[in-house]
C-alpha cells in the first residue's frame, strides 16, 4: 500500500509553466518539483531531464554500482545452477549405470549440491511471493525492460527529498499503458508523500480509479471553480484536442470579417461538422457526441477557451490563438452548400443560421436557399430574444431598407434581400427594428407592407412615430376612422374568377362587355378591401395591374400609371410579375406622351428607361411566353422618341431581331407585324437591306387583327411624313 496524499485537481491546467514543446519536462522549484507531459514527451527525455535535475555524476555512479552488483549476483547464481545441473547429471549417470560402486568424498559433496539446488527449484515460489520480494524485483529488472526502468527511475528519485511536493500536469492525456502510468506514476506514489495531479475536470474519476490499482489510500479529488486565466495550453493539448479546436473555430463567426468585438460560436455548427465533416469520424456514431460535448466543458472549465454571456451566445477568450484555415473553410464552405436544408431544419441559434450564411452566401447557385437561411435567422432571433445580432450583423447583410415610393430607386433595389424575404420575415423585421430603436428602417418596412393590410400597418406605423415622439405624424398616419369588417378573407377561387373575367374583357379592349368588366372589378375590389386580414401580393398585384388597363381604356394614363405604381409597390413578388408592371408602365408614359400636345421629350424619355427594367426583368426569368411582346414594345419606345442616335437604333434592331427569333422558335406569330415594321424601319434608317422582311410582313397581313393593322399603320406614317423612309408598296396603298 502507496501512503501518499495524492489530490486530483482540476480547472487548473494554466498553472503548468511548460509553454513550448522544448521547455524541460521537470522543473525543480525550492518546494515543488513540477512535471508537464505532452504526447510527443518520451521515457529516454524524461530521464534525461531527470539527470539534470538530480546530479549527473552520483546518480550514474549508483546506477553503476546498483549495474554491477546486480550483474556479479546473477552471474554467480547462475554459474551455481550451471554447475549443479552438471553435478546432478554426472550422478544421476553414475547411479543408474555404473551401480554398485564405491561411495567416496567427491559423491557426498556432488550429493549436497543436487540437494541445494532441489530445495532451491522446489522453494522457488515462495521465494517469489515473499513479502518483500526482492528477489523477484531482482529477476524482473533483469528480464523486463519496464522493470530495469522502474527501478533506474526509483534510484534517481531517491536522490530528492520525499517530503517535496510532487505537481503532475497534463497525465490524464496519458493510457493505462503508457509509460507515464506503468513507470514514472509508480515510481513517485512508491517514494514522494505528497503529489498533486493536476487534470481535466471529466478525467478526474477515471484518474482516481487509476490511483486505487496503484494501491494508493489518500486520494482527494478538488474541484475548482473556473476563473478566467490569460494563458497558452495549445501546446497541453491533445492531437484530437487540436483538431476539435480547429473545428471549432471554423464554427465561429471569424468566417464574418467585419465582426469588430467578440468571436460568436455555434456548437450546432460545431457538433454537427464534427459528425458528418470529419472523414475520419463518419463511422464512429453516438460516441462522438459525448467526445464533443466533453471538449466543450474542458474549454470553458479547463482551458479557459470559451465564456458564455447568454444562453445561446458564447465566443472565444483570449486564450485561443487564430489559426490560418483557410483551405478548410473552403471545404467546409462546399459541404455546407449542399447541407443547407438540414442545417436550417436543425438549427436553432441564431450564431448558428449567420454563420451558415456567411459560409456558402457567394457559392449557392439558387438563391432562394440563401434567403431560406435569412429567413430562420431572423425567426430564431425573435425567439431567442436574442436582438442585438440584428443591430450587429443584419445590416452588414442587407442593407438599409429602400424607400418604395421611389420609383428610379427600383433597378437598384431590384436584387435587395428585402424584396425576397416573405411578409412573415419582413414583419418580424419591423419588430427587430424597433427593439433595437431602428425606427426609420422599420416605418420603412412598415409602408412597403402598407397594401396587404393598410389598417393594420397604419397602427403600426402610428406606434413607430410615437415612439420616436413625434406625435403628430403618429396621430396623422391613422385613418379617419376604422370601419369593422366583419367578412373573412376570400378563397383563391372566388378572387381568380373575377380577376380573370374582368382581365380578358380588358385586355381584348372589348366595348360590348366594358362594363360587365368593371362590375367584376369592382366585385374584386370588395373580395380584396372587406376583411381584416393580410391579403395575398399577387392578389393586390393582379387588381391593381387589372385596375391600370382600365384607365388607360378609359384613357386617364396617369390614374393608369398610379396603379401601376402601386402594382410595385406591393412586396413579396417576383422578377416575373415587377417586370410585367415596368413594361405596362412604360406603355402608360408612352400614350401619356402620344396625347400630350406639347410631346414633352422627357416622358418619352422616361418610357423608354422605364422599358430598359422591364426588359432586364423579364429577361432575368427568362420568359420567352411574353418576351416577344416586350421587346415589341421597348422599340416602339424607342422609335416614338424619333430623332434617334446611331447606338439607340442600332438598340431597336437587335430587340426586334430577338422578337422575331423568339417567335420563329416557338412557331408563334403574336404581335410578329409590329416587331417587322419596327425592324424595318431601323433597318432603312441605318440604311440596311429590309426586302425580306418587308415581304413577310407583306404575307403575314392577313394574319393579323384590325388594332395590330392600325398600330402597324401609326408607326409608319410617323417616319413616312417625314420622308425618312422608303415607301413600302403595300402599306402604301393603305394609307
Amino acid at each position: 500500500m502507496s501512503q501518499s496524499n495524492c489530490n486530483i485537481i482540476t480547472s487548473k491546467l494554466c498553472d503548468a509553466n511548460r509553454k513550448n514543446l522544448d521547455d524541460e519536462i521537470i522543473k525543480k522549484r525550492k518546494k515543488s518539483l513540477d512535471i508537464t507531459f505532452l504526447e510527443e514527451d518520451t521515457l529516454d527525455e524524461f530521464e534525461a531531464n531527470l539527470n539534470k535535475i538530480c546530479g549527473k555524476t552520483s546518480y550514474i555512479f549508483k546506477r553503476k554500482l546498483s549495474s554491477y552488483i546486480l550483474s556479479t549476483i546473477s552471474v554467480i547464481v547462475i554459474m551455481f545452477a550451471l554447475i549443479s545441473a552438471s553435478i546432478y547429471e554426472d550422478l544421476f549417470k553414475k547411479i543408474i549405470f555404473e551401480m554398485p560402486f564405491d561411495w567416496n568424498l567427491n559423491d557426498s559433496v556432488a550429493l549436497v549440491f543436487v540437494l541445494i539446488f532441489f530445495f532451491g527449484l522446489v522453494s522457488m515460489p515462495s521465494i517469489l511471493d515473499g513479502e518483500s520480494s526482492q528477489f523477484k524485483t531482482l529477476l524482473q529488472a533483469w528480464f523486463n525492460k519496464d522493470a530495469r526502468r522502474l527501478k533506474r527511475l526509483n534510484l534517481a528519485l531517491a536522490s530528492i527529498d520525499k517530503k517535496i511536493v510532487i505537481n503532475l500536469y497534463n497525465v490524464d492525456l496519458a493510457l493505462k499503458e503508457h509509460w507515464i502510468w506503468s513507470v514514472l506514476v509508480k515510481a513517485l506514489v512508491n517514494r514522494f508523500t505528497n503529489i498533486n495531479f493536476y487534470v481535466r475536470n471529466d478525467q478526474s474519476k477515471i484518474i482516481y480509479k487509476r490511483l486505487k490499482e496503484l494501491k494508493v489510500l489518500n486520494i482527494d479529488i478538488i474541484k475548482n471553480t473556473n476563473e478566467f486565466n490569460p494563458c497558452n495550453l495549445d501546446i497541453l493539448l491533445s492531437s484530437k484536442e487540436q483538431k476539435l479546436l480547429s473545428l471549432l473555430q471554423l464554427s465561429s463567426s471569424l468566417i464574418i470579417k467585419k465582426v469588430k468585438n467578440k468571436e460568436f460560436i455555434s456548437l450546432e455548427l460545431f457538433e454537427y461538422c464534427g459528425r458528418n465533416f470529419l472523414d475520419e469520424n463518419k463511422t464512429k456514431g453516438t460516441q462522438l457526441i459525448s467526445g464533443f460535448q466533453n471538449f466543450i466543458n474542458r474549454s470553458f472549465d479547463d482551458f479557459s477557451f470559451l465564456k458564455q454571456e447568454k444562453s445561446m451566445q458564447i465566443y472565444f477568450t483570449s486564450n485561443v490563438k487564430i489559426k490560418e484555415l483557410e483551405d478548410e473553410q473552403r471545404r467546409l464552405s462546399y459541404y455546407l452548400r449542399n447541407h443547407i436544408e438540414e442545417c436550417v431544419r436543425n438549427f436553432e441559434n441564431p450564431i448558428s443560421l449567420l454563420v451558415l450564411y456567411y459560409y456558402v452566401k457567394n457559392i449557392v447557385l439558387d438563391e432562394k436557399r440563401n434567403i431560406l437561411i435569412l429567413e430562420k435567422f431572423l425567426e430564431t432571433v425573435e425567439k431567442k430574444q436574442h436582438y442585438e445580432l440584428i443591430d450587429e450583423f443584419w445590416f452588414d447583410i442587407a442593407n438599409d431598407m429602400f424607400d418604395a415610393s421611389n420609383l428610379e430607386d427600383f433597378e437598384a433595389t431590384n436584387t435587395s434581400i428585402y424584396r425576397k424575404i416573405s411578409i412573415t420575415s419582413l414583419n418580424r423585421l419591423i419588430f427587430l427594428f424597433e427593439r433595437n430603436g431602428h425606427f426609420e428602417q422599420a416605418l420603412r418596412v412598415a409602408n412597403y407592407l402598407y397594401e396587404i393590410n393598410p389598417n393594420k400597418y397604419a397602427v403600426n406605423i402610428c406606434s413607430l412615430y410615437e415612439r420616436m415622439g413625434q406625435f403628430n405624424l403618429a396621430y396623422e398616419s391613422l385613418p379617419l376612422s376604422l370601419e369593422l369588417k366583419k367578412a373573412v378573407k376570400p378563397t383563391d377561387i372566388e378572387v381568380r374568377y373575377f380577376q380573370r373575367k374582368a382581365w380578358i374583357i380588358v385586355s381584348q379592349r372589348r366595348e360590348d362587355k366594358k362594363q360587365e368588366g368593371i362590375e367584376c372589378l369592382e366585385k374584386l375590389k370588395e373580395l380584396l378591401f372587406s376583411h381584416n386580414e393580410d391579403n395575398e401580393p399577387l392578389w393586390l398585384w393582379h387588381y391593381y395591374n387589372i385596375k391600370a388597363n382600365y384607365e388607360e381604356w378609359n384613357k386617364n394614363y396617369t390614374l393608369a400609371i398610379e396603379n401601376y405604381k402601386k402594382c410595385l409597390s406591393i412586396p413579396a413578388l417576383g422578377a416575373f410579375e415587377y417586370g410585367a408592371t415596368f413594361v405596362n408602365l412604360a406603355i402608360a408614359y408612352r400614350f401619356m406622351y402620344l396625347t400630350n400636345p406639347t410631346h414633352n421629350k422627357d416622358i418619352i424619355q422616361k418610357s423608354i428607361d422605364i422599358g430598359t427594367i422591364g426588359v432586364a426583368l423579364k429577361n432575368s426569368v427568362g420568359d420567352r411566353d411574353e418576351m416577344p411582346v416586350v421587346l415589341h414594345n421597348q422599340a416602339l419606345n424607342f422609335l416614338y422618341k424619333k430623332e434617334l442616335s446611331l447606338e439607340e437604333l442600332e438598340k431597336v434592331l437587335a430587340l426586334t431581331n430577338e422578337g422575331i427569333t423568339i417567335l420563329d422558335d416557338t412557331n408563334s406569330i403574336k404581335r410578329l407585324g409590329m416587331l417587322l415594321i419596327e425592324n424595318i424601319i431601323s433597318c432603312q434608317l441605318l440604311e440596311n437591306s429590309c426586302n425580306e422582311n418587308i415581304n413577310r410582313l407583306e404575307l403575314h397581313w392577313k394574319n393579323m387583327d384590325n388594332n395590330e393593322h392600325q398600330q402597324i399603320l401609326n408607326i409608319y406614317k410617323e417616319y413616312r411624313l417625314n420622308n425618312k423612309l422608303e415607301g413600302i408598296k403595300f402599306l402604301e396603298e393603305l394609307i
